[in-house]
């Protein structure tokens, strides 16, 4: 498994000298193994993704639909070449629901085309209905986490490898036991770390969880690696930087065109 970030920054993208080294897209995580492109988002950083070709299986899986993840879908050239076909799907939604989501984000009243008129090649499917469309080697499972408007995270299984990404969501003690089962034995977790502990004390319900939480949970479970994501519209490179000595080895911060094998 090979994973590419495209975009890491939660909320709205931020261009500036002072976010270069991490990045300034919203979030869009890319993970490619044994002829599939699995796509998780498609944040301002989509815009950057190059889409495989036609032998590769592509397939976008949306946590949720707030703005920030899904606000690059238009800007990706390579979306609108209908010699791509690829899938999109959510737990949070049917393929209808998703479909008419994306049709009402992307209307006139808010963007300049219909776009996903144009997308006649795109196949919105129940997600239920991925579980036949996988290779017997891939497996996908996911998870309700804790969001405004809700949010789910992912599992990805292929071989001896596994792949987690939670993003977005509110961590309590009461999410333990499941997000501890969930992420048993991955090799990769992606974490939303958007606060740290001290900010958290006044973002309750804000649905982000924190770095030192993230932390925590790395120290007690059996995952390999964690990366950080999600980072906060005014957490600068040197605030990440001054953070760094927090992480554990085996964590680290996303940063826009990090790419790890897994």
């Amino acid at each position: 498994m090979k994973l590419t970030v495209h975009g890491c920054r939660g909320s709205v993208p931020t261009p500036s000298p002072y976010t270069a080294k991490y990045g300034s897209h919203t979030t869009c995580f890319e993970l490619r193994f044994n002829g599939y492109q699995i796509i998780f988002d498609t944040g301002s950083g989509f815009q950057n993704l190059i889409l495989a070709d036609s032998t590769v299986e592509k397939l976008i899986l949306y946590s949720h639909f707030h703005h920030d993840h899904i606000q690059g879908l238009p800007f990706n050239a390579d979306l609108f070449d209908h010699d791509h076909s690829i899938t999109f799907s959510s737990a949070l939604a049917s393929g209808y629901h998703l479909r008419q989501t994306l049709k009402s984000y992307f209307s006139k009243e808010y963007f300049p085309i219909d776009m996903v008129s144009k997308l006649s090649h795109v196949l919105f499917a129940d997600i239920s209905l991925l579980k036949a469309w996988a290779k017997p080697d891939f497996h996908l499972e996911w998870i309700a986490l804790e969001h405004p408007g809700g949010c789910f995270g992912y599992r990805i299984s292929h071989g001896q490898k596994m792949f987690c990404y939670l993003c977005d969501n509110e961590f309590h003690d009461t999410q333990l036991d499941a997000i501890m089962d969930f992420i048993k034995g991955a090799d990769m977790v992606i974490w939303d770390g958007m606060f740290t502990g001290q900010e958290l004390a006044d973002k309750t319900g804000w649905g982000h969880s924190s770095i030192e939480q993230g932390i925590v949970v790395f120290n007690n479970s059996d995952i390999s690696a964690m990366i950080i994501t999600h980072h906060a519209p005014l957490r600068l490179d040197h605030m990440l930087d001054n953070l760094q000595s927090l992480l554990p080895e085996g964590v680290q911060f996303a940063k826009d065109q990090l790419s790890v094998l897994i």
